[in-house]
């Protein structure tokens, strides 16, 4: 059936993963409602249901899946489009699933809105954009996404991304800029930059993420700016500088450890020591005033001991993380890992991440607890129950009292108490 865009086209888009993926949807969407199509939510009776899948895990993959036969469900004559890592990974697999209409890997995802035009048969009305103009961010929150980098060389042993991203590549300096500015301009208070090895930013060109940095933080009108995550290796003494140096960049770092014991960092095809790590960790917190340092671990990698889990363990201790995301292992079909002998029973992995989701509880309480009495720039994000809440730079979540005026701006906040990892306090002004 032949229509046209000014009838009205619903479309519902859902997203699984990382923050890339985030960024990439809101592209997609944005770029469809300049069209003039109208986005519904994903529950709704949409004319296009769009996946962007994930295939970080087994489970990622499996999500996928429940999603594209949700949409297949809510409407069975919708045109169903999956795209994303699952899209490459596993295409064969989707292309089995009655009702997908269209299965489009990463690369695709740039022409997704005139594919999916050209597979309902119609005519995208020309000069809603610029021609080579950015679509607009769609995003309601307060933090905007801004991918600077795509593709990852690592290849970690229990990885897929790298083989569904593929090779390295850098967005040019000066659109970064130019969007940069433009969410300034908006009024955005905090910008997150990220990409699928964001540190690897101008790697074979004669620039560098923080030289970008130095740029970003140039731009009149700017918030601030928050790295989504960067590898432990990347952290150069320029880019620790210029952190230290400007309130405009956010004083939180996440940086992946995903294993204390030397052991299973090899294995894992890790590139760097439990003693490097902490190291670093040191030289940060003792470098930046106030900095927070976040950081992924994954418990029951194949042949991780009791005495690995206790490396871990003291490792994140030690180092004082003020957050913790902790994940089970799951072998991903196609990795190396997947193949490892000693694979660890389900109840052990239930325990260690229990023990270390505990752990992190406390170090985040800890790390919240040093506040108090103190001010903390934070990002009004939004009205929750009769507070409103919000990240420090230092990506504390706190809650405070005031006018819905405040919702999307940076606010002062003097902390008064704490519940668990959580502040409480006043404003008592805007960011200086």
């Amino acid at each position: 059936m032949t229509m046209n865009a000014k009838t009205g086209i619903a479309f519902s888009i859902h997203t699984l993963g990382c923050k890339v993926n985030q960024y990439e949807s809101e592209r997609i969407a944005a770029e469809l409602g300049a069209y003039g199509w109208e986005m519904v939510a994903f529950s709704s009776r949409a004319d296009v249901y769009i996946i962007n899948s994930c295939t970080v895990t087994a489970v990622a993959g499996h999500k996928s899946r429940q999603l594209i036969r949700r949409a297949v469900r809510n409407n069975p004559g919708a045109r169903v489009v999956v795209t994303g890592c699952y899209a490459d990974s596993d295409r064969v697999a989707i292309e089995a699933i009655e009702g997908v209409s269209l299965v489009l890997g990463n690369d695709d995802k740039d022409r997704l809105p005139l594919l999916v035009a050209q597979e309902l048969g119609i005519g995208i009305e020309p000069g809603r954009r610029t021609p080579g103009e950015p679509a607009p961010n769609t995003t309601l929150h307060t933090r905007a996404l801004v991918k600077i980098q795509d593709g990852c060389d690592q290849f970690c042993s229990y990885c897929i991304v790298p083989h569904v991203r593929g090779d390295l590549w850098s967005r040019p300096e000066p659109e970064i800029v130019d969007e940069v500015a433009r969410l300034a301009r908006e009024g955005t208070p905090e910008i997150v930059l990220t990409g699928i090895h964001l540190g690897l930013y101008g790697a074979g060109q004669d620039t560098g993420l923080a030289d970008l940095l130095a740029k970003l933080v140039e731009i009149e009108g700017l918030g601030r700016i928050r790295l989504s995550s960067i590898e432990l290796r990347e952290v150069t003494p320029e880019l620790v500088d210029l952190i230290a140096a400007s309130p405009k960049l956010c004083k939180h770092l996440h940086i992946p450890l995903q294993n204390g014991s030397n052991a299973v960092l090899v294995a894992m095809n890790r590139h760097y020591s439990a003693e490097e790590f902490a190291e670093r960790a040191h030289y940060l917190t003792s470098s930046i005033e106030d900095i927070a340092l976040t950081t992924d671990i994954i418990v029951g990698f194949p042949s991780e001991t009791d005495a690995d889990f206790k490396s871990t363990m003291d490792l994140v201790a030690s180092i004082g993380f003020s957050r913790l995301h902790v994940f089970k292992f799951s072998p991903r079909k196609g990795t190396p890992a997947a193949g490892l002998g000693g694979q660890i029973p389900k109840d052990v992995k239930e325990k260690r991440s229990a023990e270390l989701i505990a752990l992190g509880e406390d170090l985040a309480a800890r790390f919240a607890s040093r506040y108090i009495g103190k001010e903390l720039i934070v990002s009004i994000e939004r009205r929750q129950g009769e507070h409103l809440s919000g990240m420090s730079d230092n990506y504390i979540r706190v809650m405070c009292a005031g006018s819905d005026e405040l919702l999307g701006r940076l606010a002062r906040v003097r902390i008064e108490k704490q519940e668990d990892a959580t502040l409480y306090g006043r404003v008592v002004g805007a960011r200086e």
